[in-house]
Order: C-alpha cells, then structure tokens, then sequence
C-alpha cells in the first residue's frame, strides 16, 4: 500500500479509498506503515474508542498541558517497592491499605475537601441502589452531572497522567510471581495435552458470523427447567470489613486443593454421559456448557477480537421418537498464547476460590439431594447460622463476621457422619403439631396445582406465587368448580363457617384463631389453629391463588416448577469431589424460531438460609495495576461475560475480588446480581447498550449450525483476533485432504513463554464509579486530584486551633455589653 491515499481537504477521491481498502491482506496483522491511519492517532482521537473504554476525551487532546508531561518523564519506580500503609477504615472502623503514589499529582482538584465528601457519598449512594434493586434519588443524579461538568477537564487530566506514568514503565505489565508462573505454565501444559482426544486434521467447509442473518425483532433466552442437580459445593465466606487481606500466593497450597496436572477439563461436553442421556429425553437441539456461551458473549462488536477455537460433535439421536440430529458443543480449547496478565488472571481464578470458600470441614458443603447418598433417604435437620451477605463494603454497622466464618460448625449443625447439608433438611415440621386432617390431604393430593408442599410429606405450604414473580400452573373452570363443591362440603361436614369462627373470641383460643387476612405464615400458625379455622384458612388462600394464576406472568421469570429437579441424580454419575454439575432446558427464542438448549453449568460457593432459596456465588478476581490511582474499569467485554454467567444460574451473585496485581492485597470485594449489572450499564453507556445484546452473537452462532444441517461428525469452529465477524466451519478429515493440522498447532506452543502485548494495550481505564476503601478513607472520589488543602486543615480553621478558641471567647461578650 505505497501509494495510500492522505484525508485533506483538496486531496481526496473515493476511488484512492476503495484501491486502499481492497488492497488490505485480513489474513494478517498490519503494521503501523500499511494501516489507514496509526493506532496512536486512533486511541487519541477516536470518541468512539473513548467512548467505549470510559475514558474521557476532550474535542482537542492536543491541547494537553506541559505539567502533566513534566511531571511524569524520566520516573522510574518499582510497583512492588511503593510502600503500603494503613490507614483508618471508612467511619473510623477498621484498617484499610494505601499505596505510595509513583508519581506525585501535578496538579490540585478543582473540588475542595467537602465537594470532594459529598460527590464521593453521592456516587455510593446511586451505586448501592442498583445493588439493592431500588431506584436512587434525583437529586443524587443532578449533583452527579452538575459535579461531572465541572470535573470535566480534571478527569480528563487524570486518566491521561495515569496513562502516561502506565506507559512510560511498560515492565509493571510484564510482573509475574515465579510461584504464579510455575503453577500457571504446569496447569497450561496440562490442558494442551488435551488437544489429543479431538481429531489432528480439518477441512475448511464454510463460514458462518457473529451477526445474525435475520431481521431480529423479539430475541429471549427463556429457563425452561432444571432437570439435573449433582456434586457438593463449598461454603462461602466472606472477608471482614476494612481488614488487610492477602490473598495466598503459594502455588503448593494452591496446587493442594486445585492440582495442576487434573485441570484437563476432561469431561467434554461431548463425552457427558449425562448429557447424552439428558438431551433425548428433554428434545434438546444443541447441548452446552456455560463456559462456551460465556466466550460467544465475551466476543464483543465492533472489531469482535476475542480468538477461540471450539470443537463441536454432531451426534444422531431418537429424539422423542424421531430420529434427529443433536450438537454436542464443548469448550473452547486452551488459548494458543498467554501474557504475564492473563497468566496472573488464570491464578487468580483459583487463589480466591481457595481463600474465600472452603471444604476443609464437611460440615461446611452443601450437597444436592441425593448426591452420593441414596436417593430421597431423610436426613437429620440442620439449623446453620444465617447471615445476610453484605451488601455494601462500606457501611460501619457491627456486623457478626465469626458466624461466617464458623458457619456450621455450632451446636445445631450437622454431625460428622450426617455433615452435609442437604435441601430435604431446610425445613422439618413438628409431626404432632402440624397434623392435617384427612379430608384436607385428600383435597390437596387431588388439586396439587393448587398448593405445592416442601421435601417434607408432612409440612403444609400455601404457595401464591408471588415470592419470585413466578405464576403456578394455570388451572381449568371445571377445577375450580370443584374446589368450590368441596368447600361447601367440607363447610357442611365440619359445621362451621367463617362468621361463626371469626365470632369466637372465647380466651382459650382467641391467640390461635387465624383470620385468612392475616395469615402470613401458614406453615407456622396451622399447628396451633382448630380444624374450623385451619380449614377456612386453607380456603381462602386456595380462592387468592386461583385469583392470581389469571395474572400474566413475567416472560422471563423462572416457575417454581423449573427450580425442581426432575431426575434421580443415583442414575448419573456424579463429578468429581467437591464439585458440581447443573443442567438446564432453555429456550432460545428469535422472532417465531426456537432453538432448544441443554446448559451445563456449575457454581463456586454457596450460603445456606434456613427456609429460604440457596445463595449461590461466582467469584471473578479483578487484577488491579494501579491500585494507588483506583479501580480500573470493567469494560463490555467482562461485562457480557458476567451478565451471561448470571444469566444462565438463577438465584446466582457474582463476587468480584479486586486484587493488587503485584503483591496479592485484597483490594475490594463487592456482590452484584443480573440485575444490578444491567443498571450499572445503563448508567454507564446508556439504555441501548444491554448486556443481553450479546445474545444475538449466541443466536447467530448456534442458529447457524443447526442451518448447515451437518452430518455426524467432529468439527471445529474457529475465529481469530482479526477475523471480525467471520467464523469458519472445519470438518474433520483424512490427512490427505485436510488443510489445518490442529495437534501441530498446538504442539508448537510452549507454555513457559509469555506473549508480548504493547503497553497501550494492556493499560485499562480508571472506573469513575468504582470506590475502593482508602478512598473511602480520604474522602477522596475517582479521578480526582488531591484538594487544595487537607481535611484536618480544613477543620482545624473552623474551631480546632487554640488561637481560634481565644478569639472567640473575647468576641462573645461583645454584644452582652451592648445590650
């Protein structure tokens, strides 16, 4: 491309564009000498760009001031040697960790030190709404855009002074722990010695992209149900508030518990003999692990630079009767590369799992009914200690942390021979209190639609519906004609009604009369109501529930009914130790079309509440490489990831572990669920960017294979860093005719390298919105400089000095002696 056209005004044509353009070679990176115009000119002056990464751009970046180059050239320094102090927690409880500046700030804030308060409040405020799902004030938004507009040059100012100081020492990228390196490189080895079970040689036999070749108008990926829970989970625990933390580093302690040499990923989805089994029987289309749909998400638009490459079987299979033809999606394969970041992210991945959840005591797992035991065998009654996951780091209310830490191991916990706690034994009624009588059981055995009972055959629960915005099953008129005929005949039999029940105000019983009204909790008050009152109770809940079974229910709303699972977990086999397996039926919908999908997927931790659904939690380490300047910015890419994670496990948090990179101090930890990563994003990009759009990649992709209509087989998909949209199809084949060795590719790659990434590359930008506790601390909000003077100086003028006091008191008889 010598001759490449220059964009000014009197020299510009279309035909010199489209000769450039067309004389591009895709099949390979292009240098800075052969591009349309320079990456640095396009990191500088894109808004687009900008806009993506959440990194303020002024119109003219040109006019940059001189201070902020002088005060960051020729400084060399040493992440690891910057010195880490403690500091007093947020409300004064507590210690919290700073980190020296390694460059001092050039310059102050516009903001003085109670601006600087009230804006860092306000930002806590709008962001701990979206974590408790309730809508935040305006008057907090106002002040949020007044304060930006006049922050505007400052934010500016200060991404660009931390970009620069990132750049100009390039070796705090390149930082890696030799006990990380070792256990990383061994774990790496191991997973591409995998690439052996799938055929060596492919032929190219199409493409496919990631854009979806239909019109969409209406796109859904609704849970149909959860037919298959298997395995134990660990126990979360959580950090206490304001402590210093260090995550552990020691590759042996990790390697005790996550063994480099077994994370193979061996069982594929195409070797599941659960899935094989499952797939049939619930008419699934394509069957796929979390982590695959995950990565699809993950490839975000407009560049779509994330490289994969995934094998994918075609199976033949009686579907239901017919015979049909499944696809059998496994993982993506180990990545052909990795830096020194992505190698500290994949220990990561392990560190904080090995730090924040346990399975040292088995008191402390939760295992799925029946796993390991046989199946529907009762187990003892366990009453863990309950308590709330914390919502926001920074609140400095009293918090009891030793019942997370020693949950199970009190007095009412599970014994070591009954140690696992199980969901059969979340709740055991009092089998001499809660009696039913038996025209009642009749009448709830023949209409189970209309109430649904517990684990327990002898726990009575009146279930409307409405806890989780779900709607049980619709019920026809002639069901609840018959209701009604049995009500009056029940009413008959017993010789009471509700008047002469609610007239009863004798002082025996008057504690136990139940009025239906003011019945909240049935299970509870039907051991202590007579049969009369028990039984108008029981029917009038019945009338209310039938009233909102006509309700329309939420589209996207899971029902009760596809929370339980239908399988014996004896007939499969289960994973290994301390692990667990879930699988899902989903509907993946687009316009009139329908692709059925069988998910496998699995969580990291889990808290249990007596009565109440599982918490169960994600934990994603968040690598910090600046973590003197904030928190770096979680872009649309983790974003997409996260959402799906989420999406794909109802009642499941993420747990974000904010990590500095070089020392392994734990930074921050923070919760958030689906619906608080879709607010977080509509504040920070606007309504129009979802994260559910990444499902149109998911749609474009699978809809695809199904279309190919492919005979049984191997295949593989595979997309590069510069492949954009395109994605090709490879068949597996004879040596002969094949044009892609996949065992060659991957023999070649040696996992003690580290792949060399440009420094304006791996620099990420702060996140305005996130606060990390020193922060917090200083009273100090994101992107901000350091006031014109400090909180105590502040103070001190205001009545701390003595000169002040002494002043004052020689002042306030002034006006007594006037009077």
């Amino acid at each position: 491309m010598a001759g490449f056209f220059v964009i000014d005004t009197d020299i510009f044509c279309d035909e010199g564009m489209m000769e450039g353009f067309l004389s591009l070679n895709w099949d390979k990176a292009v240098d800075e000498s052969s591009c349309f115009f320079p990456k640095d000119v396009f990191e500088n002056t894109s808004a687009a760009f900008h806009s993506f990464n959440g990194i303020p751009q002024s119109p003219w970046p040109n006019e940059e001031q001189p201070l902020l180059k002088a005060n960051t050239e020729n400084k060399s320094w040493s992440p690891c040697s910057l010195k880490r102090e403690t500091v007093q927690g947020p409300g004064g409880e507590g210690m919290v960790l700073k980190i020296q500046l390694p460059v001092p700030f050039p310059k102050k804030s516009v903001l003085n030190v109670y601006e600087q308060k009230d804006y860092l409040f306000t930002i806590n405020r709008i962001m701990k709404s979206f974590i408790q799902g309730v809508p935040a004030e305006p008057g907090d938004f106002k002040l949020i855009k007044e304060t930006q507009i006049k922050l505007k040059d400052e934010t500016q100012d200060f991404q660009r002074f931390a970009q620069t100081v990132m750049q100009n020492n390039p070796s705090v990228y390149s930082n890696l722990n030799p006990g990380v390196a070792k256990y990383v490189n061994d774990a790496w080895k191991t997973q591409l010695a995998t690439i052996r079970q799938y055929p060596p040689c492919y032929k190219l036999i199409g493409n496919i992209t990631l854009i979806p070749k239909e019109n969409i108008i209406t796109l859904e990926m609704n849970l149909d149900k959860t037919v298959l829970e298997l395995g134990q989970i660990p126990f979360q625990i959580f950090p206490k508030l304001n402590t210093i933390i260090k995550v552990q580093r020691n590759h042996k302690i990790i390697n005790k518990r996550y063994p480099s040499n077994t994370l193979e990923n061996e069982h594929q989805v195409s070797n599941d003999g659960n899935a094989a089994k499952l797939a049939p029987k619930y008419g699934a289309n394509i069957v796929i692990s979390s982590n695959t749909l995950r990565s699809l998400a993950g490839n975000v638009g407009p560049l779509f630079r994330r490289a994969w490459d995934i094998p994918f079987t075609v199976k033949e299979m009686i579907v239901q009767g017919e015979n049909k033809k499944v696809i059998f999606v496994d993982e993506p394969l180990p990545p052909a590369e990795m830096s020194a970041m992505e190698k500290n992210a994949f220990f990561n991945r392990f560190a904080v799992k090995c730090q924040f959840s346990t399975v040292m005591n088995r008191s402390r797992i939760f295992s799925y009914p029946g796993s390991g035991k046989k199946y529907g065998c009762p187990t003892r009654e366990t009453h863990p200690n309950v308590l709330d996951v914390p919502e926001d780091i920074f609140e400095t209310q009293n918090v009891d942390h030793d019942s997370i830490e020693t949950f199970g191991v009190e007095k009412n916990a599970c014994p070591q021979s009954e140690s696992e706690c199980n969901l059969d034994a979340w709740k055991k009624p009092n089998s001499e209190e809660e009696k039913v009588p038996a025209k009642i059981k009749a009448m709830e055995k023949d209409e189970s639609t209309a109430c649904d009972s517990d684990s327990s055959d002898l726990s009575l629960v009146i279930d409307t519906g409405s806890e989780y915005g779900q709607s049980p099953r619709k019920k026809s008129r002639t069901t609840e004609e018959k209701i009604g005929g049995q009500r009056k005949k029940l009413l008959n039999d017993t010789g009471s009604s509700e008047t002469s029940v609610n007239n009863d105000s004798s002082s025996q019983n008057k504690k136990s009369t139940l009025s239906g009204n003011n019945s909240k909790n049935p299970v509870k008050q039907v051991s202590k109501s007579t049969p009369e009152s028990l039984l108008n109770v029981i029917l009038q809940d019945q009338e209310k529930m039938m009233q909102s079974q006509r309700k329309q229910p939420p589209k996207n709303i899971p029902s009760q009914n596809s929370i339980i699972p239908k399988e014996n977990p004896q007939e499969y086999t289960q994973p290994k130790k301390n692990e667990n397996l879930t699988y899902r039926t989903w509907d993946l919908n687009v316009n009139e079309k329908c692709i059925r999908l069988l998910v496998r997927s699995s969580v990291d931790s889990v808290i249990v509440k007596s009565g109440e659904p599982l918490k169960t939690f994600l934990m994603t380490p968040k690598t910090e490489y600046q973590p003197w300047y904030g928190a770096e910015f979680t872009g649309p890419r983790e974003g997409n990831e996260q959402w799906m994670d989420l999406h794909l496990r109802p009642e499941c948090q993420i747990v974000r572990v904010r990590l500095d990179a070089y020392t392994g101090d734990l930074l921050f930890v923070e919760t958030k669920d689906a619906a608080c990563l879709e607010a977080e994003n509509s504040f920070r990009y606007g309504t129009q960017n979802k994260p559910a759009n990444c499902l149109q990649n998911i749609w474009a992709v699978l809809s695809s294979l199904c279309d190919l209509n492919l005979k049984p087989g191997k295949f593989l998909l595979r997309h590069g860093f510069h492949d954009g949209i395109c994605v090709q199809v490879w068949e597996s084949s004879e040596k002969e005719s094949s044009s892609l060795d996949l065992h060659q590719i991957y023999a070649e790659i040696d996992p003690t390298a580290n792949a060399v990434r440009d420094a304006s590359e791996n620099w990420s930008a702060l996140d305005p919105w996130a606060v990390l506790p020193f922060q917090r601390a200083l009273y100090r909000p994101p992107l901000t400089f350091e006031p014109e003077e400090g909180l105590k100086k502040v103070v001190g003028k205001k009545g701390d000095g003595k000169k002040k006091k002494s002043k004052k008191k020689k002042v306030r008889p002034q006006p007594t002696t006037n009077s």
